[in-house]
């Protein structure tokens, strides 16, 4: 079973970026709010709340994802707009694929390598809002040789007589699926273009993937990653930023994603850069963080038990699950704290989701503390009351973190990492945070 969960949706426009030029500096483009392509999809904008619920509901499904594959493993500067999907409380991109290019949405996943689009012929295949891609109508697309080297460094299925193409075959732990070809084709964000990238061209897909998009693209560690492929065919270094902007509003909004050199996170007076360790456990195509302990008021509360040593790599940043889920001592020990430093009437979550809950019609009515999260190599990373808690229905507001069920899965959700520029450099290993405006 492959490792591919930890959905971070992005959508790219190409007619509204702005770029720096094709070569090796990449391009910009802007990140919009995911509500502002409801009527261009001809799609129903759900309400706040119901995003919501969607978003909790699926950080619970991507977690039980996320754990499966925790012990299951199979097989210059780019810049592209980051799209909140309000629905689901994750992001979502488009780019363009094949010669001629065409345009299709996907999910970009930090926590897959392999990058792929529904294709023709299709054999099973669910709706989506653009026309399948068809190979047959493309000059640069190749079919991967099953008898070659690529294809036994990425498939583990056998050549057959009657199909000598590569063909791979994932399966998430959430009943989604996608079997197909692997090929060569060129990819194009903005004005940028990667030619003979390793792609999946799948003709039998399914699962929770819904009409907006139609594939996934793999933003993980691995050889295949997008992110890794850039580093090989066109000599960017293995680096991507991105800032995510509040995506439970009702205003339209934007954000981003760089690559290469534009990725690099640096600070100004007044604009302090933290990092800390990127820890690597390869095969595993996810990003790894060591969190140390955790400050509210003034009292540090360690993340490993005293009589246990601290684990490196205990939580893994996750740009597409939601809520933020801790090991229980540290979570338990939060909503101690904070119960008895936030004077509010506690409530009920009407949504029966999460477990400290407040009076309050909007995050700004409560008197929250600021949440320091002390990552290793001294990274104190200070999460404003928007990243910890979150208003879910008329007049009641919440803590967006979670209990683990399993301490061996701990999560640094997208709330959390709202408002700031979070740039992933792994040619040094290392994760910064600089807190920025995202809109």
């Amino acid at each position: 079973m492959p490792l591919n969960s930890m959905f971070f949706y992005l959508f790219l426009f190409s007619s509204l970026a702005t770029t720096n030029g094709g070569g090796g500096d990449g391009f910009t483009t802007s990140l919009f709010h995911r509500d502002t392509l409801f009527p261009t999809l001809h799609l129903p904008s759900p309400s706040r709340y119901e995003r919501l619920t969607n978003a909790f509901r699926r950080s619970f499904s991507r977690y039980a994802t996320l754990l499966d594959h925790s012990t299951t493993v199979s097989t210059t500067g780019i810049h592209t707009p980051l799209i909140p999907n309000n629905e689901d409380g994750e992001y979502v991109m488009s780019i363009s694929m094949g010669t001629p290019p065409i345009k299709f949405f996907a999910i970009a996943d930090t926590g897959s390598d392999l990058t792929w689009t529904q294709c023709m012929p299709c054999i099973n295949c669910f709706n989506q809002s653009t026309p399948l891609f068809n190979p047959r109508n493309s000059s640069s697309y190749r079919p991967v040789p099953c008898t070659s080297t690529t294809c036994r460094s990425i498939s583990i299925s056998p050549c057959m007589p009657h199909h000598p193409s590569c063909t791979y075959n994932y399966n998430y732990a959430d009943q989604s699926f996608t079997n197909g070809d692997l090929a060569f084709e060129k990819l194009t964000i903005g004005s940028f273009k990667l030619h003979n990238t390793i792609i999946g061209c799948g003709h039998q897909n399914g699962g929770i993937f819904k009409g907006r998009t139609s594939g996934i693209i793999g933003l993980g560690t691995g050889s295949i990653s997008l992110v890794s492929q850039m580093r090989k065919i066109a000599n960017l270094k293995r680096r991507f930023s991105y800032c995510l902007p509040t995506f439970f509003s009702d205003s339209n909004v934007t954000g981003r994603i760089n690559f290469g050199r534009n990725a690099v996170v640096s600070g100004r007076k007044g604009h302090k850069v933290v990092s800390t360790p990127l820890v690597l456990k390869f095969p595993s195509p996810f990003y790894f963080l060591t969190l140390e302990a955790i400050s509210i008021a003034n009292k540090r509360l360690e993340a490993a038990n005293v009589s246990s040593a601290l684990e490196r790599g205990n939580i893994i940043i996750d740009s597409g699950t939601t809520l933020t889920f801790l090991p229980r001592n540290l979570y338990n020990a939060v909503i101690s704290t904070l119960a008895s430093v936030v004077r509010a009437k506690r409530v009920e979550d009407p949504l029966g989701i999460l477990e400290l809950c407040y009076v309050a019609a909007k995050v700004d009515d409560l008197d929250i503390p600021i949440i320091t999260t002390h990552f290793s190599g001294g990274a104190a990373v200070k999460l404003l009351p928007l990243n910890t808690f979150v208003t879910v229905a008329d007049n009641v507001t919440c803590l967006s973190f979670k209990s683990s069920s399993d301490d061996d899965l701990n999560i640094f959700g997208n709330l959390a990492q709202v408002n700031f520029l979070i740039g992933y450099d792994l040619e040094r290993k290392r994760l910064s945070f600089k807190h920025k405006v995202c809109a």
